[in-house]
């Protein structure tokens, strides 16, 4: 020890150290040798273990969505993953990965050390949203056996693409069924035509019909639903009527007229006028309008531009108060405007027809002999820079005129221009010859009779409605028809409205559309899934498979039952329709119901169809006053995804996949093939990044001001 201590105090002296600065340091390392007898370091120290926290912010995702995994460890030299995921990780993290596969993820992170490890796994269950429509094989087994007896075409652009990444499958539908009474023997639904309008939480469903042969047995049905459930039933019986209007008024306030209509009564020789009714929402009676009307074919417009809606009619002209008129006269006379001045206030203006005829004779109804009659099955119209345009349905033009340029080929439509403060005629422009005369070969008269040779026509055109549908600030023109003969069809005439030049582009415009159903005369506008276009929802009865033809088809597929979506350029693919609405009931029977099922679109863009048939029984029957309401309604809002899911669901908010479908021929095709399941998954993985247009919007120009789930005649 003291030979120690001689040497330590040399080496002080030596460098120069502090004195007390070493004997600390001495006296540490005296402290730590233990003393008394000496002692050695523990070769064997106790090291802390490894400690690892692993977590998911969720542990259930739709695909194409992220989840965020974060970790923290303690004590370990180095992190690795595994399982869905790999690659070094930090000690302490957090990482986003996005899961394209549906199917159940593993995430497994091991932390270590010289002397431990922590091994976690996290499991992550990823789904798909897509449903897809299964009865193609059953639709495509009902159209090939349709091909097999018509010369002619059964539908428009019916590929199997087009059903099955469009179609609502049948599972998401489920239907409710009430009862109510009604002591009337006459009560059903043909010929009538349907429409809705939500007010406040009610949605009200509108149809009133006159019934074929057999005159004043006509009805007025308004069902009424409360947050989705049947609540009330008002049922007024009339003469005839075929359209109900929704009316708004420039306070706020609504009104629905019933236009009155009988063509029962040509069976007895009479002209088919009736009396007109209007419904007050607030009170819900029936009130007598003092109009007596022919109204075939009808539209809604603002003719005034005073906010309140009006209403343009046929059948309004010379003998609008002589119930007794010949029959003669039911496609002739002047177009009526019904000017709205508040409810059941209305005002009679009567708008001229190119006629020029002068000195009209009483006993041929108005016309001299072998002139013809002026007159048309529907008119439409709006009122833009001072200019009322008009347009009519199998106008029969008076080949007489002293203008030449207002001579109308037989069984054509027209558009004619009046100035708004006079209305005097401006000029008459003949429009595209209805589609399926252009495009169906050996079609024949329903009847050889003067009434559709230079009449009706061979396509009975029964509607027209004015409306931009393809979004470039300009008015288009829709029109149903309906051709009677053995081939019995029925197709949306779609013209385009090109800088004032008119042009017919319906094959171009119309996709997994059906013209071998029922009849269809009429249709309404309103926006199902929410991407502030326009759509169209079908409205008319159940033909059942066409008769003679020998086929053995359900009678819900000859029904006219629609729902088409627009792409945003004015292209409509139909998604739904009767095979999906009307589903098998009790005796394995098809409640297509005698009144058809009338499609309404709640405030919460909840889609339902609403209809009605004896209780009980099968389609047909009275079963003393008991009937079965109905009402089909999908699961869930439709969107604008593939067979109208949530695009957001995957990440792509305002995804249109009819859209990109229909504009991007190199996805189409990888989707046919089977490459990718649907155009979205093509978008997700190829598509975004080649810059392909996810949806229309930055082609056309839509402003959605304060839009509701009413049916609209426009949006902007």
């Amino acid at each position: 020890m003291l030979i120690f201590l001689t040497y330590i105090n040399t080496i002080i002296k030596m460098r120069n150290l502090d004195h007390f600065k070493f004997i600390s340091l001495l006296i540490i390392l005296a402290s730590c040798g233990g003393g008394g007898g000496g002692g050695s370091a523990d070769p064997n120290p106790i090291v802390p273990n490894v400690s690892l926290s692993f977590s998911s912010n969720l542990s259930e995702i739709y695909i194409h969505n992220k989840i965020i995994l974060t970790w923290s460890s303690s004590n370990a030299d180095s992190c690795s993953a595994s399982g869905d995921w790999s690659g070094t990780k930090a000690n302490n993290g957090s990482e986003e990965i996005v899961i394209r596969e549906a199917k159940e993820s593993s995430f497994i992170l091991i932390c270590s050390s010289s002397s431990s490890s922590v091994n976690k796994n996290i499991t992550v269950t990823s789904i798909s949203p897509y449903l897809y429509a299964d009865h193609w094989d059953e639709i495509n087994t009902y159209r090939e056996s349709l091909k097999s007896v018509y010369e002619n075409p059964v539908g428009i652009n019916q590929e199997e693409t087009w059903f099955k990444t469009f179609t609502i499958p049948q599972s998401r539908f489920t239907t409710d069924v009430t009862n109510t009474f009604i002591d009337d023997e006459n009560f059903k639904g043909n010929v009538g035509y349907d429409t809705w309008i939500n007010i406040g939480d009610s949605t009200f469903n509108l149809n009133c019909n006159w019934v074929p042969q057999k005159p004043n047995e006509g009805a007025i049905k308004i069902i009424e639903l409360i947050d989705g459930v049947f609540t009330n039933f008002y049922y007024k019986e009339i003469e005839g009527c075929n359209h109900p209007l929704p009316l708004k008024n420039s306070d706020g306030s609504f009104q629905i007229v019933f236009p009155g209509h009988d063509e029962g009564k040509i069976s007895a020789g009479l002209a088919p006028y009736a009396t007109s009714f209007v419904f007050d929402v607030s009170s819900k009676e029936f009130f007598d309008m003092d109009i007596i009307l022919a109204s075939h074919g009808q539209g809604i417009f603002d003719y005034d531009l005073d906010g309140d809606d009006d209403i343009i009619t046929t059948g309004a002209g010379w003998f609008i108060n002589d119930r007794n008129a010949s029959v003669s006269t039911k496609n002739c006379g002047e177009i009526g405007i019904l000017q709205n001045n508040g409810f059941n206030d209305f005002n009679l203006i009567t708008v001229p027809l190119p006629n020029d005829v002068s000195n009209p004779d009483p006993a041929t109804n108005g016309f001299l002999p072998n002139e013809g009659c002026g007159g048309a099955m529907s008119a439409h119209a709006y009122v833009e820079n001072n200019i009322l345009y008009v347009t009519y349905t199998d106008f029969n033009s008076n080949p007489n005129h002293t203008n030449p340029s207002w001579i109308i080929e037989p069984e054509k439509n027209v558009v004619i221009k009046y100035d708004l403060n006079n209305l005097n005629i401006l000029e008459v422009i003949e429009l595209p010859i209805p589609y399926v005369e252009a495009n169906f070969i050996n079609l024949e008269y329903y009847q050889e009779d003067q009434n559709w040779i230079g009449g009706n026509g061979k396509s009975h055109d029964t509607h027209s409605q004015f409306l931009d549908i393809d979004y470039d600030g300009d008015k288009d023109i829709l029109i149903s028809n309906q051709s009677y003969w053995y081939e019995k069809s029925n197709v949306l005439q779609i013209i385009i409205n090109d800088d004032g030049v008119y042009r017919d582009q319906t094959a171009q415009r119309l996709f997994n559309w059906n013209i071998r159903t029922g009849s269809l005369h009429h249709w309404n506008f309103s926006d199902v899934n929410g991407d502030g276009y326009l759509d169209i929802t079908t409205t008319d009865g159940c033909g059942g498979p066409p008769s003679g033809s020998g086929l053995n088809l359900p009678r819900n597929f000859g029904c006219e039952k629609k729902l088409a979506i627009n792409d945003g350029t004015g292209h409509f693919i139909q998604i739904i329709g009767p095979m999906e609405i009307y589903q098998i009931f009790e005796n394995n029977e098809y409640k297509t119901g005698q009144l058809g099922a009338i499609f309404s679109l709640d405030n919460d863009k909840n889609l339902k169809w609403t209809y009605m048939t004896g209780k009980g029984c099968n389609d047909g029957c009275y079963a003393n006053g008991d009937w079965d309401v109905f009402i089909a309604s999908l699961d869930s809002p439709l969107s604008t995804g593939p067979n109208g899911i949530d695009p957001s669901l995957v990440g792509e908010d305002g995804y249109s996949e009819f859209f990109y479908l229909l504009n991007n021929l190199s996805a189409r095709t990888a989707v046919e093939s089977g490459e990718y399941e649907n155009g979205l998954e093509h978008y997700i993985a190829v598509g975004k990044d080649q810059g392909l247009l996810p949806n229309a919007k930055s082609l056309s120009s839509i402003v959605v001001e304060s839009y509701d789930s009413n049916p609209k005649q426009k949006i902007n």
